[in-house]
């Protein structure tokens, strides 16, 4: 389903306090995840996929045809000499050219593996920025609810203060952390967005977007891992493909080349001409140290593509590790929210504020209540926008 085309997704978001409201586009995940093939690294790496198929069309190219025209044996007696017209035409040694194409076939298949490897690096990132937005949606969300309880709070302070029922202190608290609030939600609206640009920029698309209007979802670790490779090291398994294409390509250009002529006089309209053909082959004599060097150098590059392919094998598997770990730390203390009276937040804070506007607590004991309530919500939004965080990068290693 392409999202871009249904206007139903169209929504309104308020951004600021009594702000004017800033169109923006609602989209699930799996939209988001669906429309990142617009992102323009693909058209990049396709291109040059193009440049490189284009290239291996051009492995078995020959040598330009020569054309020439001779005048031999000329001599005091015969000024004439023997004329002569013909072609000729070098040539590699013929193992060069399946060589070459081969080695231009293994570059253009990188920009083929390349291919998922884009894909595996963007999944991570739309979803990343996706439930990093909507994390801070929800932190918009409850500093909106506690800016509607301060707001109402102050006024019921400025009242108090007015009848003489209360000390001017509450009422310049109130006040205070109500200024705190407000302050806290502005910059909750800047960090979305900069999210926001940062997921515009990944669909390559010039609207506004948002996540879906609802709480942030907890991801689910998986229970197995892809058994295919990583995209990374299929990609620098290609790398040792192409140096060992390259070695092939060197041994075949340190031998011999061919060189043939042909010639006639028939075209210069002589009755008896003379034709023939001659036949030559260009032996690397004096460079046999440099060609040997040129192979020792294409095997040394190959060596260097192979310790680095089990390198990133190790650094990948260290980093998935890292990871898993990560995210089962951060699901421990997630479910320690999730466990110990997250639900009763809101219940504590619509009780201290009516107990407050009834008298029945000070403003003192009101505050701490609400500090309570809030910092408890506001540690397990935190929690759990890390799991997912963690989640999301685990899930790139493992390649889902």
């Amino acid at each position: 389903m392409n999202w871009i085309q249904y206007p139903c997704f169209f929504c309104f978001g308020l951004f600021c306090l009594g702000a004017v409201p800033v169109a923006a586009q609602r989209i699930t995940i799996d939209e988001a995840l669906s429309a990142a093939g617009a992102n323009l690294e693909y058209a990049v790496n396709k291109a040059t996929l193009k440049k490189a198929n284009a290239l291996t069309k051009t492995a078995t190219a020959l040598a330009n045809t020569g054309i020439f025209a001779e005048n031999e044996d000329l001599k005091p007696g015969n000024r004439t000499g023997v004329l002569k017209i013909g072609v000729s035409q070098d040539v590699e040694w013929p193992g060069i050219y399946k060589a070459r194409q081969q080695y231009f076939k293994e570059q253009a298949r990188y920009y083929e593996v390349n291919a998922k490897a884009i894909e595996a690096q963007l999944k991570k990132d739309v979803r990343k920025a996706y439930y990093q937005l909507w994390y801070l949606q929800d932190r918009h969300k409850q500093y909106r609810q506690l800016d509607s309880s301060y707001r109402s709070l102050l006024q019921t302070a400025t009242l108090r203060y007015q009848k003489g029922e209360a000390a001017g202190i509450e009422k310049i608290a109130a006040d205070l952390r109500f200024k705190e609030l407000q302050a806290q939600t502005r910059e909750v609206q800047q960090e979305m967005r900069l999210q926001q640009q940062q997921l515009m920029l990944l669909l390559n698309t010039e609207r506004l977007l948002l996540p879906v209007d609802g709480r942030l979802q907890k991801l689910v670790l998986p229970a197995v891992e892809n058994p295919e490779a990583h995209p990374l090291l299929a990609l620098q398994q290609q790398n040792v493909n192409i140096a060992a294409s390259d070695i092939r390509v060197q041994k075949n250009a340190v031998k011999p080349e061919l060189s043939g002529r042909f010639f006639s006089q028939a075209l210069y309209g002589i009755r008896n001409p003379y034709s023939g053909f001659s036949v030559s082959v260009g032996i690397p004599l004096f460079n046999a140290g440099a060609n040997k060097n040129k192979v020792r150098a294409a095997q040394a590059e190959m060596e260097v593509q192979q310790k680095n392919l089990k390198w990133q094998a190790q650094k990948l598997e260290a980093q998935k590790q890292q990871a898993l770990t990560e995210t089962i730390q951060s699901d421990a203390l997630l479910r320690y929210y999730e466990e110990n009276g997250l639900n009763s937040s809101d219940q504590i804070i619509s009780a201290a504020v009516t107990g407050y506007k009834g008298g029945e607590i000070s403003f003192t004991e009101l505050t701490q209540y609400l500090n309570q309530a809030t910092d408890l919500k506001k540690n397990y939004l935190d929690a759990l926008n890390r799991y997912n965080q963690a989640l999301i990068q685990y899930l790139y290693f493992i390649n889902l």
